[in-house]
């Protein structure tokens, strides 16, 4: 049973899915902002330890064990569904905010008739023409729709004539100093070799592989040394490759990434080699290390983080020979004005994910549909 709260103002915060990610950062920051900030915060995910990263004031609810065993993630979804309906009968005048699962989630608030807000924050399920043909309909029906990207937000008028609020990702600067601290080396100490970074889960939308062609293609003049840091369905793929090509001297898989931020404080140069995606954390990130960025020109988020290629430089999603030329030109002119200048204008322009401003904005659109 639940516990009923004499409230008016309570918000449901949907996320069943806690994983590593980028959403997930960004849940994590504006859920526990807004709690000191709202009475009221209840908090839908699946598994019981995820309460570790929210403030101990927010009411976090789970699926009872019975339910634990549950692997298949539709299943997972049903089964908090419900438990949103329960905690819709048990809170008034509740507000629900969805991290995930925004086209179940909003035919429930309009079922109930409850107001909503979902955030859209990856470009993924635009490439779904089934997901996509629901959404054009669905995405009517909420109250409020945040996106984190001026381009997502352009693409939902365009193709939708739907209106929404751009919020950006909230850069936790001080969270990333305390986390970059380490006497651990990662690379090896030689000022010589080009440090090179990709930080992502070893999946298809990541397109790691990409990132390993250019390396076999690159002057044999450049010593380099590739940490690939992260877990996912390809990591296999990804070290029969490198055996295959005899890389294992220079490209070292590294499935712990528990500190991420560890790693990104000592490479020269982050790849992100996506597909698509929402609006990436990691460059954001690294602009504020003053770390380098070749990044693909993929939907969305890359481009307007790096202002065109201003802030950094853009390659077409799966060209991995251009990749190459532009990690050459880096290692030949690292130390040139032009690199310079986009590493310091990178460092400067991070006022645009400034914490505080980005989620008292997030705070403003939820007090308005607060009660």
């Amino acid at each position: 049973m639940f516990k009923k709260y004499n409230t008016s103002k309570t918000i449901i915060i949907f996320a069943p899915f806690i994983e590593k990610g980028g959403i997930e950062k960004n849940l994590f920051l504006f859920t526990n902002f807004l709690v000191k900030k709202v009475d009221n915060i209840v908090l839908i995910t699946w598994k019981k330890g995820d309460k570790k990263y929210f403030n101990k004031k927010i009411k976090i609810v789970n699926p009872s064990l019975f339910y634990q065993k549950i692997k298949n993630r539709n299943f997972k979804n049903i089964i908090s569904l419900m438990l949103l309906i329960k905690s819709i009968f048990n809170f008034r005048n509740c507000l629900i905010f969805s991290f995930q699962s925004n086209l179940s989630v909003t035919l429930v608030a309009k079922i109930f008739n409850q107001r909503n807000i979902v955030r859209i924050a990856s470009y993924g399920w635009m490439l779904n023409y089934f997901k996509k043909a629901i959404f054009y309909f669905v995405l009517k029906l909420p109250t409020q729709i945040i996106v984190n990207s001026e381009e997502m937000k352009r693409i939902l008028k365009e193709k939708f004539g739907i209106d929404s609020i751009c919020i950006y990702n909230p850069l936790n600067k001080s969270q990333i100093d305390k986390l970059k601290m380490t006497e651990n080396k990662f690379y090896k100490q030689n000022k010589k070799i080009l440090k090179i970074l990709f930080l992502g889960r070893l999946v298809h939308v990541k397109d790691p592989l990409t990132l390993l062609k250019s390396i076999t293609k690159l002057d044999k003049k450049i010593n380099y040394e590739l940490l690939m840091v992260g877990n996912g369905s390809m990591k296999e793929k990804i070290l029969n490759f490198i055996d295959e090509h005899n890389l294992k001297q220079s490209v070292k898989v590294i499935s712990n990434i528990q500190n991420p931020m560890q790693y990104l404080n000592q490479c020269d140069l982050l790849i992100l080699t996506s597909k698509y995606e929402g609006l990436p954390n990691v460059l954001i990130e690294a602009q504020y290390l003053k770390k380098y960025i070749i990044s693909t020109n993929c939907k969305t988020g890359p481009k307007e983080i790096l202002l065109n290629g201003k802030l950094g430089t853009l390659v077409n999603v799966g060209d991995y020979l251009n990749l190459k030329k532009k990690i050459e030109y880096f290692y030949y002119n690292k130390k040139s004005k032009e690199v310079k200048n986009k590493l310091s204008k990178g460092f400067k322009y991070i006022t645009r994910f400034d914490f505080d401003n980005n989620c008292k904005k997030l705070q403003k659109v939820v007090n308005q549909y607060l009660k």
